[in-house]
């Protein structure tokens, strides 16, 4: 199986055509069918129904279209990272907290598509305890977290910085009668905070 044969497969599959996939790939017909037949081949399934002059995939073209397009994805990125020219092409899955995103996002996703027009960024709120196994599975690229001490085998953590917290109390409550408050003055206290995963 080779990439070509994926990214033919891909077009015939968006197009519905043979005849118009060829056009688009500048090949002619006869190739993309020995390509197409050759791929059905290599993996042992039939990958297109026709429908008159139209083709449609079947399950196994269903499957193997989304895995064909992860592929051309993972290809390109490799092309561009492998080089070190050129903006970057593809998606990149983010994870993190509402107010990482609210506050620091805005500026970073102008700048990163100023540098990187193709490419496309999806963000996802940190609301669950997979991360892990997202990471390790290639669901999400990149995790922005509101913790320290993270320690994930197989994922590269970087501490980029280190947030504030700010005491908001009634003015006549004992803490907001302090310089400066430790952890040890909130021993006892009741305290709202954001849930962190």
């Amino acid at each position: 199986m080779e990439l070509r044969q994926l990214k033919t497969f891909r077009v015939v599959a968006e197009r519905g055509s043979f005849t118009r996939a060829a056009e688009d790939l500048h090949l002619a017909q006869s190739s993309v069918s020995a390509q197409i037949r050759a791929l059905e081949e290599h993996l042992g399934v039939r990958l297109f129904d026709r429908l008159g002059r139209r083709v449609v995939l079947t399950e196994a073209g269903e499957k193997l279209l989304h895995f064909s397009r992860r592929m051309e994805q993972m290809a390109d990125e490799m092309r561009s990272q492998l080089s070190g020219t050129g903006p970057l092409d593809g998606s990149l899955t983010i994870r993190m907290p509402e107010t990482i995103g609210a506050e620091y996002m805005p500026d970073v996703v102008e700048r990163f598509h100023a540098a990187n027009p193709r490419a496309e960024l999806n963000f996802i709120n940190c609301d669950d305890a997979q991360l892990r196994e997202e990471l390790g599975t290639g669901r999400i690229d990149l995790a922005f977290l509101l913790i320290d001490g993270v320690n994930y085998a197989n994922v590269a953590v970087d501490t980029l910085g280190i947030e504030p917290l700010v005491l908001v109390a009634a003015p006549d409550h004992p803490l907001s009668l302090l310089p400066g408050v430790t952890s040890r003055d909130m021993q006892g206290q009741k305290i709202l905070h954001l849930r962190v995963d």
